[in-house]
């Protein structure tokens, strides 16, 4: 066995039993030692050595909630991000619109993040603004919360939508005083329109997904749980079976798929260390943003309640149709009362069935929780996904919407004190993946300018161990890996990251400035600087 000893460091390894070593040896992609240098050398004597002059490491970090697909897909889109205008935006995609060939009125514009909150007009946009830069190119350009698409008139009729075309279950297709759709795809029609254009971006995905799963990596992140589409599984597979798959990836699969998973036998935890099925997303809601997350009262200045793009009797159905054929569920849940119904969802599988899915259940976002679901959220042993990024994006949102709401938001110290397990994630490209960010946010409640000071509702501040197992450890239990990985030990992978500082001890704003010097997966040395 050739064995390899990394030594010279301070070794984080989050199992409470042996807090830190100085060494680590690892041989056929596993941890075979931990301990001090001469012991190391003594296990393995004539091993080849790394020296990591003194420096700190830890587990290798996961996100458990990224988009991969389109945020590989943003390297060929227009960023509408700037744009503080409906009209600004559409400058953005004239420009790029200008760039093609003039002969050619078949290829697609595509842009993404705009947000018309933050814009000097905060009316939704339509399609004639689009019609009159974009040439009869069909044009599609999602929202900054992905909930929401803006389309041309091509692009309409690329998908076949006109004036008679219903609204979705759980969606709207926005339409004028005349009844004419306005280009403006909300919920699950957007959803839709996205698992439609997975054919044209189908080329693009397999150009720019190799450099996206490298940059994640030299930030740390060894495990990636996607949320995206069936295409994102085939270009992963393309990608495992060519041995090029640079980190290891648990694929969570749209319920659209649900009927054909079963159909072929696919159950949660099915591949290898690599490439795995995770389980099914289901949407309960929509976002705080657009106003569709669901609540159990009336909010914001619609005075609406928000959006079951799921129904409660649907969203039963499904989860428990899931379990019981061996695919956990994965439920988006961004309001209290989305919430809710994802748990007596997953109350009524367990009675259903009697038995738990192959891999815990878990609830994307968790943005709003009542009080009393505290305790039901812990009982499930459900993962709660959640953004610490997006918490503090969301600060003036969250008062200005919910401020007389008595609901917990972002409530991960009472998750974790109630007994319940919290992971975090980047919901990339909502927000930026770099890991080290939401850590800080998740000990601080604070943006790098220190705002606010004490952080925003601070009693909700996780301490820096918690923190570091909801970046590292606490994923597990949502792909049944926890004798695998989210720790530093003999018999796990050889999954790590070498610090240029002590993560367990640098100041707050120093932690969210932490460079990656070394990422180690399988006990081979993936990025360096």
């Amino acid at each position: 066995m050739d064995f390899t000893v990394y030594e010279n460091a301070v070794f984080h390894t989050l199992d409470s039993t042996n807090p830190t070593a100085s060494s680590l040896v690892t041989a056929e992609g596993r941890i075979h030692f931990l301990g001090s240098v001469s012991e190391a050398r003594e296990f393995a004597s004539k091993a080849k050595r790394i020296d990591l002059a003194g420096a700190h490491a830890m587990p290798g970090l996961a996100d458990s909630h990224v988009h991969t697909a389109q945020l590989a897909l943003r390297r060929a889109e227009v960023d509408l991000a700037p744009a503080t205008s409906a009209s600004e935006a559409v400058a953005l995609v004239a420009a790029r619109a200008a760039m093609l060939d003039p002969r050619d009125s078949t290829s697609w514009i595509f842009g993404g993040r705009w947000n018309h909150r933050t814009w000097n007009n905060t009316e939704l946009p339509d399609l004639r603004e689009l019609d009159a830069v974009t040439g009869g190119r069909p044009t599609a350009l999602h929202h900054s919360d992905l909930h929401t698409y803006w389309l041309n008139s091509a692009a309409l009729e690329y998908l076949g939508i006109d004036s008679a075309t219903p609204d979705p279950s759980g969606g709207t297709i926005m339409r004028d005083a005349s009844g004419a759709a306005t280009g403006i795809l909300l919920e699950a029609a957007g959803f839709w329109a996205g698992r439609m254009l997975e054919n044209v971006t189908r080329a693009d995905l397999a150009t720019y997904l190799p450099a996206t799963l490298r940059a994640l990596t030299a930030q740390g992140i060894t495990t990636l749980h996607d949320i995206d589409g069936m295409d994102a599984w085939d270009a992963f597979s393309d990608l495992h079976q060519r041995g090029e798959l640079p980190l290891r990836v648990n694929k969570v699969m749209p319920v659209s798929a649900l009927e054909s998973l079963i159909e072929q036998g696919i159950r949660t935890g099915q591949g290898d260390a690599w490439l795995r099925r995770g389980g099914v997303k289901i949407f309960s809601d929509g976002s705080l943003s657009s106003g569709t997350c669901l609540m159990h009262a009336p909010y914001g200045h619609t005075h609406s309640e928000g959006l079951a793009v799921t129904g409660a009797v649907e969203l039963n159905s499904l989860v428990s149709l899931a379990n019981r054929n061996g695919l956990s569920a994965a439920v988006h849940a961004i309001g209290d009362r989305a919430v809710s119904n994802a748990l007596d969802a997953f109350e009524h599988a367990a009675a259903q069935s009697g038995d738990k899915p192959a891999a815990a259940n878990r609830i994307e976002h968790v943005q709003h929780i009542a009080r009393r679901d505290l305790g039901r959220l812990a009982a499930s042993g459900a993962l709660a996904c959640m953004q610490p990024a997006s918490c503090t994006s969301d600060i003036e949102l969250v008062d200005d919407l919910l401020a007389d709401h008595d609901v917990l938001s972002y409530a991960w110290a009472s998750i974790v004190d109630a007994g319940g397990t919290v992971s975090f994630s980047s919901d990339a490209p909502v927000e930026d993946t770099n890991p080290f960010h939401s850590l800080f946010a998740g000990i601080t409640r604070q943006r790098p300018n220190g705002f606010p000071a004490g952080g925003w509702q601070p009693e909700e501040i996780l301490t820096r161990e918690q923190a570091l197992h909801a970046a590292a450890t606490s994923h597990t239990i949502a792909t049944d890996e926890s004798h695998l990985k989210g720790t530093l030990e003999p018999g796990k992978l050889a999954d790590f990251i070498v610090l240029d500082r002590d993560p367990t001890t640098c100041v707050p704003l120093e932690l969210r400035s932490t460079q990656v010097n070394m990422t180690v997966i399988d006990g081979d040395i993936r990025w360096s600087d």
